[in-house]
């Protein structure tokens, strides 16, 4: 599928997963990962998860607050169909 990675939660947990895509809101400066760990859900779709990013290490942040969660939405549409945004830096992983 993707680049495999690791992860860190906020609480120290490491976890590996695939990265599907790393991103810095313009607007924001906040970095944001799409990443899966291949879990199955309903239809045989694969589970995707979304977290902003620390900018200093592959550190998960906390909860994201709603207005975020919608502009992220948007943008997981935007990437699907294809549609250029012009809010989105596409970044290289650098582990």
């Amino acid at each position: 599928m993707g680049t495999s990675i690791e992860l860190k939660k906020i609480n120290g947990e490491i976890v590996k997963a695939e990265l599907i895509s790393y991103f810095e809101l313009v607007s924001t400066g906040k970095k944001y990962i799409f990443y899966t760990m291949n879990e199955t859900i309903e239809n045989g779709l694969v589970k995707m998860y979304v977290s902003e990013i620390s900018n200093d290490s592959n550190t998960l942040t906390g909860q994201m607050s709603d207005e975020e969660w919608t502009s992220l939405k948007s943008i997981m549409k935007s990437m699907l169909t294809g549609n250029e945004n012009p809010n989105i830096n596409y970044l290289k992983w650098e582990a």
